[in-house]
């Protein structure tokens, strides 16, 4: 899956080193998108009709003890669809997009989900 951390998640994530906030990035949302992620992204391609999932938040270890946010999230398709993107975001509607990644896609029917496991790496 190519997947960027991008540039509106890095000036996020310096804000918070700076001290001026942040709210956590840890809002799921998928589409049907096929363009390579980009850093320039703000959003997903071309959203579902799904609402964005509330993930649940870690922190995880990599290299060195915990290095790696991760949000891990199931979202359950309403119809049939092939989705193929997804990206994660501190709000449930609008918000800032923090990592944004484009796969291969996925046929889904109505009442089949995914898992998806959303890690930012700090090295």
């Amino acid at each position: 899956m190519a997947t960027v951390f991008t540039n509106t998640g890095r000036a996020q994530l310096t804000s918070a080193l700076n001290g001026t906030g942040l709210t956590a990035p840890q809002y799921v949302g998928w589409g049907t998108g096929s363009t390579a992620a980009a850093n320039a992204d703000t959003g997903l391609q071309t959203a579902s009709g799904e609402a964005r999932v509330s993930g649940t938040k870690s922190r995880i270890t990599t290299t060195v003890a915990n290095d790696t946010y991760q949000v891990v999230a199931t979202i359950t398709s309403a119809g049939s669809q092939t989705i193929s993107e997804a990206a994660l975001f501190d709000a449930s509607t609008s918000g800032n997009c923090y990592v944004h990644g484009v796969f291969t896609g996925i046929p889904l029917g109505t009442g089949d989900s995914i898992a998806f496991t959303v890690q930012v790496v700090v090295a």
